[in-house]
């Protein structure tokens, strides 16, 4: 019986992602079908690639709200930048500027001593402006046919997205568990003062995660404006809060220390199964935006008391 206890409560998040697919399928005979999973699947790869990064810093003992925003101009950097330097090194150029970005946001918390809230969102506005004025606050369209086979492309049948997200999560799952580089970052989220005085640079810890965020941001801003052919300063509202909520649904701890990728990713499998429930269900858009709040209060708030009773016991 302990046993049983002690597996329900470690996959919790699994099991409430297999009880909405249940209760899903009894619902809409259309849920279960390969089209709505592959749709899901694709629909999650966007959050699921940024939570990559963000599972990095949370672990951390951060969070990074210019996700969003780093999202949405490095995808206006690939798209105008091609026609003058072509589609690759647009894509780096894209790519480069966001872990630029997140080497800023990185100083100004480690270095700074600036906290991750306050210096995050402060850059979000920062990097919001700066693709709007790039933009002139209009979606750009890519002329490039090529550039949108990224987004839109399949290997074998499966969708390059699913493809890049698998990818992604193993080598984040790789670093986290096998490196002493994901060692330190466990270390330096559960108790910083102890992590400093076993000889670990914080600092450097600090920064490589919000670089790490930044690359994964910037690699979704890049496939989501490939798969839309359309590069928008507005494509990354919301996005950071989505990724964290994911992210801490799936268990991975907000005071950091705790969590894992694969953890992070079911998270984000939960998110976007719900907002695809809710779709299915011809439930408003403006009404999902606050069942979805409710839903992560109820999770989280159901975790936090669990825990609770483990201490107490």
């Amino acid at each position: 019986m302990l046993i049983i206890k002690k597996i329900i409560r470690e996959q919790k998040p699994l099991i409430v992602l297999l009880a909405i697919i249940i209760v899903m399928s009894i619902a809409s005979s259309f849920f279960l079908t390969i089209d709505n999973i592959t749709n899901i699947l694709i629909q999650a790869s966007i959050y699921g690639i940024m939570a990559c990064g963000m599972t990095f810093a949370i672990i951390g003992g951060d969070f990074d709200l210019s996700v969003g925003s780093i999202m949405a101009l490095s995808g206006l950097i690939s798209v105008l930048a091609e026609p003058y330097i072509g589609q690759i090194f647009s894509i780096m150029m894209g790519i480069l500027s966001a872990c630029l970005l997140g080497l800023v946001n990185g100083f100004l918390i480690a270095k700074c001593h600036i906290s991750s809230f306050i210096a995050t969102i402060g850059t979000s506005y920062i990097i919001k402006g700066i693709a709007l004025k790039i933009s002139d606050g209009n979606p750009i369209i890519s002329k490039n046919s090529w550039y949108a086979e990224i987004g839109n492309g399949k290997l074998f049948g499966i969708p390059f997205l699913i493809l890049l997200l698998i990818a992604l999560v193993l080598i984040t799952w790789y670093i986290l568990t096998s490196t002493r580089f994901g060692r330190n970052i466990y270390t330096m989220g559960g108790n910083s003062e102890v992590a400093h005085n076993s000889g670990i640079n914080i600092a450097f810890y600090k920064i490589s995660v919000f670089i790490l965020s930044g690359l994964a941001a910037g690699i979704a801003g890049i496939l989501n404006s490939s798969k839309l052919n359309t590069a928008s300063a507005l494509q990354g509202d919301n996005a950071a809060l989505s990724v964290i909520t994911g992210v801490v649904i799936g268990g991975t701890s907000l005071i950091g220390g705790v969590g894992s990728i694969g953890k992070s990713i079911i998270g984000i499998l939960i998110f976007s199964v719900i907002t695809n429930a809710l779709d299915l269900l011809g439930v408003f858009s403006y009404y999902q935006t606050a069942i979805r709040g409710i839903l992560l209060i109820l999770i989280i708030g159901l975790g936090a008391w669990s825990r609770a009773k483990i201490k107490s016991e």
